[in-house]
This record gives structure tokens, sequence and C-alpha cells, in this order.
């Protein structure tokens, strides 16, 4: 059953619609990137066109040439500062509903499953070392953890890079089908092949692994086997009462 529509939910709709991105699901970080692009593109082809009317000879050509570019460069403009906008509203949206669910939690609201909401919170807190040992048991391009939070959303908590960043293969696409799928999800993104294995307790995600192989490199079914059994590790480690 879908959950409330907020005012938020319907700016982040609204201003979707208006950029052009699909609304009918999650906003990918894929898509918002591909829509950033085409505008940086509209706005080359302004300044190529405003050059070619300063190099024309005649006049009336020149006018209408500067009257194109012009209105292109605001549209791209305007495009450029709604897409600005939906950056922020989305970055509001998961920092509300993280709140929201910290305050659930202390207030004894959810005691009832205080295991989970720990869990999840040490995922949080061992990300970083989580990423590293990932990145020893599986080489890759880059290692993230991935937070889930209570309404589906998977922002990064920790990423190690053994190259250049490779923040063009940050696409939620392969974890939201992980978790989805309730399976390890093998596939190529952004120009990189991704690796998004889930991590359980019980029937409740707690955190996501996910691994992005080299350029031409895919990962095979053994290395997905190979980080979900990292994660089935990592998983009795965080429920493991310490002393």
């Amino acid at each position: 059953m879908p959950g409330p529509v907020t005012t938020l939910d319907r700016e982040i709709a609204r201003e979707g619609r208006y950029l052009g991105i699909p609304t009918n699901g999650p906003l990918a970080d894929r898509a918002i990137a591909k829509r950033r692009l085409q505008i940086a593109l509209v706005m080359l082809a302004c300044g190529v066109v405003a050059l070619f009317a300063v190099a024309a000879a005649s006049s009336p050509l020149q006018l209408c040439a500067v009257a194109l570019a012009g209105g292109f460069g605001v549209y791209a403009i305007e495009q450029d500062r709604r897409l600005h906008r939906l950056d922020a509203l989305r970055g509001d949206a998961q920092r509300i509903t993280f709140v929201v669910a910290s305050e659930l939690m202390y207030s004894g609201a959810l005691a009832g499953d205080r295991e989970l909401l720990d869990m999840r919170a040490g995922v949080g807190r061992a990300a970083g070392s989580l990423a590293a040992a990932l990145s020893e048991v599986l080489p890759a391009h880059c290692t993230r953890v991935r937070l889930v939070g209570p309404s589906g959303e998977v922002p990064i908590a920790a990423e190690r890079n053994s190259g250049p960043s490779s923040g063009d293969a940050d696409d939620t696409a392969a974890a939201l089908e992980a978790i989805s799928t309730r399976a390890p999800v093998r596939k190529s993104t952004g120009g990189h092949h991704v690796l998004a294995v889930p991590m359980w307790r019980g029937e409740d995600a707690v955190g996501l692994l996910e691994s992005v192989a080299p350029p031409g490199r895919q990962f095979a079914p053994v290395d997905a086997a190979l980080v979900e059994a990292f994660g089935r590790g990592a998983a009795a480690g965080l429920l493991t009462p310490r002393s």
C-alpha cells in the first residue's frame, strides 16, 4: 500500500515533471545526472550559436541567432535552477525521513523492533570499516555501504575507491532492485558493472553492500555469493552483543 503523499512529495513530483523526469517511481541519481548533462549540452549549443552570430555577416541573421541563443539560454538556466531545487527537496525528504525514524526510535514508539533499528544504526557506524573490508574480500574499482531507510531509500554511508572516483556509476537502480527482489543484483549502469547485495536480519534489510567493477570487467555469480557470505558474517557481527 503506498504511503501518504506529503507536500514535499508533491513538490518533488512537480519539479520532476517540469524537468521531464519520470515521477512514477523513486527518482534515480542517474536520471538527474542525465538531465544535468542535457542542460549542459543546451548551454554549450547556445554558446556556439552566439559565436556564429558574432561571425555572421548578415545583420538579420545575427539578430535571429542571438535571439535564438538567448531564448535557449534562459530556458537552460531555468532548468538548471529547478534541477538544483529538486536536489535540495530530495535531500530534505531523506533527512526528514531519518530524523522522524530516529525520534520514533528514542521515544519508544518502535521499541518492539529496537533490534532492527539498532542493527541499521550499527551499519551506519561501521560503514567505513565494512567498505574497506569489502574491498579486500572482492577487489573492485569502488566499494560502497548503503543504509536502508524506513521508506526504502538507500543513501551511501561510506565509499572506498581504489582509483579515480566512480561517481558516474552512483545510481541506486541496482540497490533498489536488490532490495525489491531480495537477491543479489549484477547489472551494468553508468558505464560500469555494479554488484549490489542486501544484508538481512530475518525478513528485513539492514544495509546494502555494493561493488563497482573496473571498466571492462563484469562480476560473476561466484562474486555475488562471496559478497553475500561476507554480508551474512557482518550482519551476525552486528547482532552479537558486545560486553
